[in-house]
Parts: structure tokens; C-alpha cells; sequence
């Protein structure tokens, strides 16, 4: 008797309740199927009896509502009535155009449509709120601080501690993900059907509640991917493409992306199409760059400075404006990686890249100063040079992909793909690190978000950097590049002195992918690191970062660009390791604090002269210690004009002067050096 009485008074598990909660709404849809089969008015009161059942589930059994996707049918319930009030909207619309082109005088329609569309701002406002309750709720239940969405550093850290802990409000954290995207969504609609001002308003928060999504879950491609519709709203394709890509480049990809993509560089396309007609030389069809002549003052491989000019005067000719310049440079950027992406007329690549190249030189500009030609301010300029940036590594990265039974024929496609878009992105990269070795202080560049970006990428992917498969033409472009990223480096150190170990970029990428305790500077996440934060390409080099602090988009100070600078360097040592240029190794000399090329001389210390670097300009970058035929910039050693051979009282009176000659036309045969270097080791023998 007791036993039975206990039994009767025993209250049913979560599960229970979850799964008594579950059938009802069963039983309530099947209801509202009859209904609207029947074209019967449904109850009111079901759908709202419907809403607060999968809102009881979720914050009952967590289990139960993974099993049976219970948050997306929370949000397929809103989205239905969504669809219902955009019908009738629609309906609206039409009819008052159809009776307005037939001159027929009907009842008051537009007041019909202001009507529908209140009754639409209103739906969605309710369901706005009901979202913002609900993360409430959800982070009442999983014991989420309620300032985490401010990305405060305590918040950040606490997720991290107790095991137990972490797990139970890791599952609250993408609850709230899911409906910060949900929300973001509901001012999406707002917007759409929104007048004037609220329109913007209401993009903006959808904007902002995306953004905040992305932020709790940095492995999730779907607000990403609705970011990338936001942008297709503005027509802004570059932005489009960006998030398009970073939707598909974390651990949780959203698939959808893949085929919006194709949609969106079908619509490039035809933009390009419609761009003014180019100046397109039959030998652009064969390459996006020309040899002008084995040695060149700062690099081997540019257009003949006669296209160049050309080019550039009809450019300026064509395009009266910056902002035009821009657009247009977008258009055939965005173009540029939908061949590689859609792997669709690569007949073609080589001229695109080529106009893409050129308009990338004409908005860095020249001089010692910047140009803010990329957009409003110096934030923006640097968001859309991280932005190129990170087109161009998931672009490489997507055609590096491997896939299983591939024909021959999509081996051989696969190969073509990889010469072409490493073409690419070591010369439009190429171009941004020569554009940084002219300016006055480059450290304080706003394209320097965007190199750390690139060049910590190469420095997890010694197989690129390396790039045994290069062809011709790509070794060129690769030889520019790196004498060119030496410039760099170099001009860095020279503007910035500071100390780095021998072995701190093999630490940091190479060993144990992480930087030492307590080294803080390098270990500071910087506003581009937030913006990629889950990235796939970037994740090994992010391992190491610290994201707790507080961070402020853009919000550069000294301790911000001295860690910036810091960390360039570290890849820049990192890939010192893997670098052959011409078959010289690339280093760094940690005697003069510089990188060159060329192997370490194997002479006694009372021969260092022959490596000292005294007389290096100023705005020089690159050094060699051994030439060879094929040298990019053709810094070599040579003996003073003055040098006396006279007896042996007069060797105390000579004066080596060593100088880096920069020449543009004559080629030093690697003979010849090795004949002076020998002279002026024997005079330096007799000298002793």
C-alpha cells in the first residue's frame, strides 16, 4: 500500500517531462495541419501553447532537445508565421501594382500594405524580445555571467577552469550562439521590410548580433554565412566572398555557403564583364608578369616599366576617382579567386591577374607616406587588407585540398589550379611588403595586420613556403617575393631594434607551438587576430594567443604594434629555416641582427670583415654573402677602386671599404666574386 502510494507521489525525470512536452506539440501541429488542409482558421492559442512547450524542453533537458532539434524547431515555428506574413505582404504589393498599371480604382490598398507591414514589424518585435528572454533564461540555467557577451576577460577565462563546469556551460554557449543568430535574423527581416532610416538600423544589429555569435563560437560557419548575406544586401562582393569563405574555412562549416558561392561569383562575373574594356596585350594572356631582365634594382619580375606607365595613365584615364579605382579593383579581385574556386575558365586567369595586380599597385600608391585609398581611415584600410589577405590563404588552401579518387585529368587540373593561385598570392602579397619597405615608418603601417596575417600562415605551412613543385614562371615570382620580404624584415629591424632569440621563431611554429611562459608580447592577441579567430588556415599559429583580454577593434597602442612587430619577426626566423632563394639559404645573422641570403662563411673571426655590413643604405634591406648568376638584388662585395698594391709598409695604410652596390644592369657572374672575395682575403692575410 505504502509502496504504491510512493510510486503515485515519485515526480517524473526531466526526460519525462521533456518528452510529455514533445507529444503535445506533436499532437498540436497535427492539429494545425487538419486546419489549414481544411482551410480552417487554426486556434491562436495553439502556436503560442506550441512556443512556450519547446522553450520548457530546452531548459529542461538539454539531452532530449539535442536529440530532436528542438532549438531549430523553436525557431522554424517563427520562421513559418515569417513566411506567412511575407506571403501576404508580397500579395499586397502585387495586387496594388497590377490594379495601379490597369487604372482600376479599388479599395485603399496601401493602407492594406501599412497595415501588413505593422503587423509584421510587430511579430517580429515579439519574437525579438522572446529571444532576448530566453538567453536570459539559458544563461540563468548554465550559470553564464551576464556581461560574457562583452567578451570581458574574466568571462572568457572561467570556461576554461573547471572541467565539469566548462562542459555544462560550453552547451549554454551555443545555445546562446544559436539564438544571438536567431536574432540577428529577426532584425534582418525587420530591415528588409523596414522604410527608410530603420532599414540601416536594423542591418546594423543584425550585423551586431552575428558578430556576437561568431565571437561565443569562433568554430561555427553560420553567422558567417549570414554575414555574407548582409553584404550581398549592399552589393559589397569582396565582403560577400570574405565571410562566404570563413563560413566554410572553421571546423564547423556551413555548407549552404558552398553553393551561395557559386551564385556569388556567377554575379562577379558578369560584373567583370561589364567593367570598361582594359588594355590587354597579347603577351598578358601568356603571364600576369613579365621579365624586364635577369636583375632588377628591388626585384625581378614586374611589368616592363613601359606597360606599367601605359597601364597606369590609362587607368587614371578610365577612372577619374579613388573610390571607382577601388570598385573596380573588387570586381576582378573577387573575379580572380571565382576561377580558382569554380575552377571555370582558366584561360583567362593570367589576364585577370594581371589587371588585379596592377590595380593593387596604383591604391598602395608611393612615398614615404600612406595612402588611405582602402577605405575611410587607416581601420578600415587595414580590415580590408586583412580581408585580400585572408581571400587569398583560403583560396590556396581550398585548391591544396586532396580528395579521394580523383581521375587523372582532375590531378592535372588540380596542378594547373596550384601554380595559379600560388602566382597569385606571392605577387599581390609581394607587392604589399615592397609597398612597406618605401614607407618612412612601416611599423606603423596599416598594412601590417594583413602581412603578420600572411606571414604566419606560411610559417604553419612549410609545404608552400618551400613549393617543390614550382614551376618557371612561379620560382620567379617567388624570388621576388622573398627578397622582398627580406627588405622587409630588415627595414622592421632597422626602424624597430629589438631582441629576438636565435631559436624564437622555430619555438613558436615549428617545435612546441607555443611561446615561452609569461611572454606576454608575443602571446597578445591584436585586433586581426579576433576578426580570423577560427579561422582553419590560421589555427595553428592562434594556439598559442591569448583572446581573454578585453578587446577593442582597432584599438592599437605601443604595446600592440611592438607585438605585432615581434611576431612578423618570429615567422620571419621560422621561415628562415625552410627558405631557398636561388638555391642560397635565407637566415637570420644574429651577429649583425639582419636576414640574409647566402650560407654562413666558414672563415676565422680575424676574416669577419668579409660578412660585416657596414656600408648597407639605409633603405636597403637585403644582403648576400654569396652571389650567384640569377641574384634578385645585387647587393655585392666589392674591393675599393683605391685599394694600393704597392710593398708590404703600405698594407697598414689600406682602407677596405665594402659596399652593397645596387645595380639594375649589370649582372656580377659569381666567378668574378669569388675571384675578388679571394684578392681581398689574401691582401687581408698580408695585412695581419
Amino acid at each position: 500500500m505504502m509502496i504504491e502510494r510512493m510510486d503515485k507521489i515519485t515526480a517524473p525525470s526531466s526526460g519525462e517531462r521533456a518528452q510529455r512536452l514533445y507529444e503535445k506539440n506533436i499532437e498540436l501541429e497535427n492539429r494545425r495541419r487538419r486546419s489549414a488542409q481544411a482551410r480552417i482558421p487554426s486556434d491562436p492559442n495553439a502556436w503560442q501553447q506550441m512556443r512556450e512547450n519547446y522553450e520548457a524542453i530546452l531548459l529542461e533537458d538539454h539531452a532530449f532537445s539535442e536529440q530532436h532539434s528542438i532549438e531549430y524547431a523553436l525557431w522554424q515555428l517563427h520562421y513559418r508565421r515569417i513566411e506567412e506574413l511575407r506571403a501576404h505582404f508580397s500579395a499586397a504589393l502585387t495586387s496594388v501594382g497590377s490594379n495601379a498599371s490597369q487604372g482600376v480604382k479599388g479599395p485603399a490598398r496601401p493602407d492594406r500594405i501599412t497595415k501588413i507591414r505593422l503587423q509584421f514589424k510587430n511579430f517580429l518585435s515579439e519574437a525579438t524580445g522572446f529571444y532576448h528572454e530566453l538567453i536570459l533564461k539559458i544563461r540563468a540555467k548554465y550559470g553564464l555571467p551576464l556581461g560574457y557577451f562583452t567578451e570581458d576577460s574574466d568571462n572568457r577565462v572561467v570556461t576554461e577552469k573547471d572541467g565539469k563546469k566548462s562542459a555544462e556551460m560550453k552547451k549554454g554557449l551555443i545555445s546562446c550562439h544559436r539564438c544571438l543568430i536567431y536574432l540577428g535574423d529577426l532584425a534582418r527581416y525587420k530591415g528588409l521590410y523596414g522604410e527608410g532610416d530603420s532599414k540601416s538600423r536594423e542591418y546594423t544589429a543584425a550585423s551586431s548580433y552575428y558578430l556576437q555569435a561568431a565571437s561565443l563560437w569562433p568554430s561555427s560557419g553560420n553567422p558567417h554565412h549570414q554575414l555574407a548575406i548582409l553584404a550581398s544586401y549592399s552589393g559589397d562582393e569582396l565582403v560577400a566572398v570574405y565571410r562566404y569563405f570563413r563560413s566554410l574555412a572553421v571546423d564547423s562549416p556551413f555548407s549552404t555557403a558552398r553553393d551561395n558561392l557559386i551564385v556569388a561569383f556567377e554575379k562577379n562575373r558578369q560584373s567583370y564583364s561589364q567593367l570598361p574594356e582594359d588594355v590587354k596585350a597579347s603577351a598578358i594572356k601568356e603571364s600576369p608578369v613579365r621579365m624586364t631582365g635577369k636583375v632588377r634594382g628591388k626585384g625581378d619580375v614586374k611589368p616592363a616599366p613601359k606597360d606599367t606607365n601605359s597601364e597606369g595613365s590609362q587607368v587614371k584615364e578610365r577612372t577619374s576617382t579613388v573610390p571607382e579605382t577601388y570598385k573596380s579593383f573588387c570586381i576582378r579581385f573577387v573575379r580572380l579567386n571565382g576561377i580558382l574556386f569554380t575552377r571555370t575558365s582558366l584561360e583567362t586567369f593570367a589576364e585577370v591577374l594581371y589587371l588585379v595586380s596592377s590595380g593593387l599597385r596604383e591604391l598602395l600608391s608611393s612615398g614615404p607616406q600612406e595612402e588611405l585609398n582602402f577605405g575611410a581611415d587607416a581601420l578600415e584600410n587595414g580590415l580590408v587588407i586583412v580581408r585580400l589577405v585572408s581571400i587569398l590563404v583560403y583560396t590556396v588552401h581550398n585548391v591544396r585540398r586532396e580528395t579521394e579518387g580523383q581521375t587523372y585529368s582532375e590531378i592535372v587540373q588540380r596542378a594547373v589550379l596550384l601554380q595559379n593561385a600560388f602566382n597569385a598570392v606571392f605577387e599581390l602579397m609581394g607587392h604589399i611588403l615592397e609597398r612597406c619597405v618605401h614607407l618612412h615608418d612601416p611599423s606603423s603601417s596599416y598594412l601590417l595586420p594583413g602581412i603578420l596575417v600572411f606571414v604566419e600562415w606560411l610559417a604553419c605551412c612549410p609545404d608552400v613556403v618551400t613549393g617543390s613543385d614550382a614551376d618557371e614562371k612561379q620560382e620567379t615570382v617567388r624570388s621576388r617575393f622573398w627578397n622582398d620580404c627580406i627588405s622587409f624584415l630588415n627595414k622592421l629591424l632597422l626602424n624597430e631594434p629589438m631582441s629576438i632569440d636565435d631559436d624564437e621563431g622555430v619555438t613558436c611554429f615549428n617545435n612546441i607551438s607555443r611561446y615561452e611562459e609569461g611572454d606576454t608580447e608575443n602571446r597578445l592577441a591584436l585586433w586581426e587576430d579576433f576578426e580570423l579567430r577560427g579561422f582553419l588556415p590560421l589555427l595553428p599559429a592562434q594556439t598559442i594567443l591569448d583572446f581573454s583580454r578585453k578587446h577593442s577593434f582597432g584599438g592599437d597602442g605601443n604595446k600592440e604594434k611592438k607585438a605585432r612587430v615581434r611576431r612578423i619577426l618570429a615567422a620571419g626566423k621560422a621561415l628562415a629555416n625552410v627558405i631557398r632563394v636561388n638555391q642560397e639559404p635565407m637566415r637570420f645573422d644574429s651577429k649583425v641582427k639582419k636576414f640574409v641570403i647566402g650560407v654562413e662563411p666558414q672563415i676565422s673571426d680575424d676574416c669577419m670583415f668579409a660578412t660585416t655590413y657596414v656600408s648597407m643604405p639605409p633603405t636597403d634591406g637585403i644582403m648576400y654573402e654569396k652571389q650567384t648568376q640569377q641574384t634578385k638584388n645585387l647587393d655585392v662585395l666589392r674591393p675599393n677602386p683605391e685599394l694600393h698594391m704597392g710593398g708590404e709598409e703600405k698594407y697598414g695604410n689600406i682602407f677596405y671599404d665594402l659596399k652593397f652596390v645596387r645595380s639594375k644592369c649589370l649582372v656580377w657572374l659569381h666567378g668574378m666574386v669569388k675571384r675578388v672575395n679571394k684578392i681581398i682575403c689574401w691582401f687581408w692575410a698580408l695585412y695581419l
